[in-house]
């Protein structure tokens, strides 16, 4: 509804204001007609304040408070994300610029509203900038204490990259200032701001990623940790991070974004929510972006398998590996709950080339008969050292130099994804690998592909983004439904043209590399909304302690997802070591621990304040089932721990737990549960594994 500050307009209509309130079911959207600005409230309390868009134009940078009037507009609408209440704000310049539309999506009883902007004209526009939420206000949503947090997000997950969950104010160290300075941060695609000891948090997001990489710029508060000083949630970010940094003789230089061009330019539409617990708001932004990108389909039931970079690496081989598709048929299949539904890859990795076609048929034929499915690994976007004039694969008559990307006349060394030379190369290795019995493939070094360059083959790919989703699509369509996609080093979004992908960068057994992978899925557990699994990377036991060997194998419980790693080759050049086959006959072959993994759901943190080990990551996860609850509690390297941990704060009721049924899986010891709670105790390294099965 339009509140009674003005008389309300028809349907449809738009009237001048001084000052405007639009409200419907939870949210409150104010506008200041006079200062241009907007509040954001909910439930009666304001949540963000001073709002208005900002958006580059003709390389200038424009805000919509300094234009001259603003209009209001609504209607019912039915969108993908259910049935709404579209209401338009209109900016008019008197200074000859766009009129800028702002819309905003509000639903029935929702925590969050999405809202996107529009740049119009009768003219040919172009931008490469806009921001649909900016504020520069103390805007002060959260309890005052030192709990409070924001979360980075990272663009993709090369460079063992880490999601960060910061205080809003850092010291900042020797003159000209020093003492407490707000914290000024970056996050991709999505951002929570949140209380740790409440978990309420703001959670701000694009949930569109066909055209623009987008980002939210933070600062924190000086002093008590309570409130922001600047959000800019925007469509347009290139960064470091984003891989458009570039060397040059000047010491290097961050790409431009590409820009948008038409009579209407538009940014991504984000999310706007405000949640009792952020980790509910993360997966609602999760389950939005899928709503508008589906998951692609996989009718298959939760693989296991082993890949060949963990434990072999460049050193994989044609005899190694029929012996390892047999070891794996002989020693884990059907037995002990390892892939319960009989749906295993065998997958060869970087080194795949040291085959010939013949012996990739051959190892493919070995991994049918052994009821298995043969994976392959391929880098599309990427230019490993050929030159300009190598001809490309495929015979398509192409050279490499034909379709790389440039920028600033300067070749990339990167490849267009729009080239008919690099759709051709793709459809040359897909087509083979599809003829040879294949049925998934390993995706890497994607992020090649969506950096911004001088121009693309296609000339209606302007952006780095567009190109990526051109050359995805390509992929994923020239694979069909039926092949299982999984993504390595790769951008977060979009997502819908994978079935999997690897949370974070390499990982392999040592406590320092699950606590790495961990990190990844403490702040991107919610990312089995927008792929079917989570990947944490291939599942080593090798020369690790027992206690590490726990750590991993609970890691790939808390994912939902497990490749193995090890090498377990029994014949040519490169075969595995007996400690290797010990650790993994016996690690492999808990059934209790293969059953959590089969129900290929990745748990959640319990908390986002509280980081442990070198890489900062939470230490206390759970999922609940239609039947239990899974804890699972780590030890990063520290002393042991133990005590009582209460089960109210991860959404149990201690009185409907069946103790008599329940126990730890690893130790396969019963549980102790009183008034204070679980016990537990975790030693150094070690990882604890509860099931407490519900009262029936």
């Amino acid at each position: 509804m339009l509140a009674a500050v003005i008389a309300a307009t028809a349907a449809g209509g738009a009237t001048p204001v001084a000052a405007q309130t639009i409200e419907h079911g939870k949210w409150a959207i104010s506008l200041d007609g006079a200062a241009r600005k907007v509040t954001f409230a909910k439930d009666g309390s304001d949540v963000l304040s001073g709002v208005s868009v900002r958006f580059g134009y003709n390389g200038e940078v424009y805000d919509t408070s300094d234009y001259a009037s603003a209009t209001v507009s609504d209607r019912a609408v039915t969108d993908k994300a259910g049935d709404a209440h579209a209401y338009t704000i209109t900016y008019r310049s008197d200074a000859g610029l766009p009129d800028v539309d702002q819309t905003f999506l509000l639903f029935d009883n929702a925590d969050y509203f999405l809202t996107e902007v529009t740049l119009k004209s009768d003219a040919k526009i172009s931008s490469n900038y806009i921001a649909p939420v900016y504020t520069t206000e103390q805007n002060l949503f959260l309890p005052v204490d030192n709990s409070n947090r924001f979360l980075t997000v990272p663009f993709d997950n090369d460079g063992f990259v880490t999601y960060g969950s910061h205080t809003l104010s850092c010291t900042q160290q020797g003159k000209p200032s020093s003492g407490r300075v707000a914290r000024d941060s970056i996050s991709f695609e999505v951002t929570a701001i949140f209380n740790g000891n409440t978990q309420k948090g703001l959670v701000l997001g694009s949930v569109e990623h066909d055209n623009w990489k987008s980002a939210i710029r933070m600062s924190g508060s000086p002093v008590i940790q309570s409130y922001m000083s600047k959000i800019e949630a925007y469509s347009g970010a290139t960064h470091a991070a984003t891989r458009d940094h570039h060397n040059d003789d000047n010491g290097g230089f961050v790409a431009p974004h590409g820009s948008l061009s038409g009579t209407e330019v538009k940014s991504a539409r984000f999310m706007v929510g405000l949640f009792d617990d952020w980790r509910t708001g993360m997966e609602i932004f999760g389950e939005i972006n899928n709503v508008y990108a589906p998951k692609r389909p996989w009718n298959g039931t939760v693989p296991f398998g082993w890949n060949s970079w963990g434990g072999m690496g460049f050193n994989v081989n044609y005899e190694g590996v029929l012996s390892l598709s047999d070891y794996i048929k002989d020693h884990y299949q059907g037995k002990n709950n390892f892939a319960p539904d009989n749906v295993v890859f065998i997958t060869l990795d970087s080194g795949w080339n040291n085959f010939n076609w013949d012996e990739l048929k051959e190892f493919s034929d070995r991994c049918r008969a052994n009821g298995q499915i043969a994976g392959i690994y391929d880098t599309p976007f990427t230019n490993w050292g050929h030159g300009d004039g190598d001809m490309m694969e495929g015979n398509n008559g192409y050279y490499w130099g034909d379709c790389t990307l440039k920028l600033n006349g300067q070749s990339t060394g990167h490849l267009d994804p729009t080239h008919p030379g690099t759709l051709s190369r793709i459809n040359y290795y897909i087509d083979r690998f599809k003829a040879l019995g294949f049925g998934y493939i390993k995706l890497d070094f994607l992020n090649h592909g969506s950096q911004e360059a001088d121009s693309w083959y296609d000339p209606n790919v302007t952006t780095g983004i567009q190109a990526y989703n051109v050359g995805m699509k390509h992929i994923a369509e020239r694979c069909g439904d039926d092949f299982f996609i999984d993504l390595s080093i790769s951008p977060l979004f979009p997502a819908q043209y994978a079935n999997a992908r690897r949370i974070s960068c390499d990982a392999w057994g040592e406590m320092w590399h699950t606590n790495y992978m961990m990190n990844s899925l403490s702040f991107g557990w919610w990312l089995d909304r927008v792929y079917t699994f989570n990947d944490p990377d291939h599942i080593c036991m090798n020369i690790q302690t027992d206690e590490e060997n726990m750590q991993r194998m609970t890691s790939a419980v808390c994912t939902g997802f497990c490749m193995l790693g090890d090498n377990l080759t029994t014949a040519g050049s490169y075969p595995g070591f007996q400690m290797a086959f010990d650790k993994a006959d016996k690690y492999f072959q808990y059934p209790e621990i293969n059953k959590a993994i089969s129900l290929g759901r990745s748990f959640r943190p319990a908390y986002g304040h509280k980081l442990y080990g070198p890489n900062s990551s939470v230490d206390l996860f759970y999922l609940e089932t239609d039947d239990s609850w899974y804890i699972a509690y780590f030890n990063y390297g520290e002393a042991a721990k133990s005590g009582y941990l209460d089960l109210s704060t991860l959404g149990i009721d201690a009185d409907n737990v069946d103790t008599a049924r329940s126990k730890e899986l690893w130790f396969d010891k019963s549980v102790n549960i009183d008034s204070r709670g679980l016990q537990y105790e975790v030693n150094f390294n070690e990882a604890k594994l509860y099931h407490l099965y519900k009262k029936q």
